[in-house]
């Protein structure tokens, strides 16, 4: 029976932070402007489609790679930006992140 705590514990660990957001991941939505946003659009595309965020944020996540000694190592970085933006009278904000310009994941904010 020990053994299988050791299984559970970094599953357990993965759905908590998982759930930590109070988001639900979405593929496509609609913006106050009443157009389709999906993922898969170029942030240029996403702003004509509903203006500006109400906030953005940004920071550059290591890429790594398996090294010779099967060791990670940082092969560069990739700019990560995460935009909000407010979805209309009783529905929860949108939060919209970017990898290089293209939207990579759409997220509702359960939480106001």
């Amino acid at each position: 029976m020990y053994q299988y705590k050791h299984v559970w514990r970094p599953a357990l660990a993965a759905i908590a932070a998982a759930t930590a957001f109070d988001a639900a991941s979405e593929d496509t939505i609609r913006c106050r402007s009443n157009r389709l946003v999906s993922v898969g659009m170029q942030a240029a595309q996403v702003v004509g489609l509903c203006g500006e965020p109400k906030s953005r944020s940004q920071e550059d996540i290591p890429v790594r790679a398996r090294g010779a000694a099967g060791g990670a190592i940082v092969i560069g970085t990739t700019r990560v930006e995460r935009w909000t933006y407010s979805r209309g009278q009783g529905q929860f904000d949108a939060l919209l992140s970017f990898e290089d310009d293209k939207l990579v994941r759409i997220d509702i904010l359960t939480t106001r």
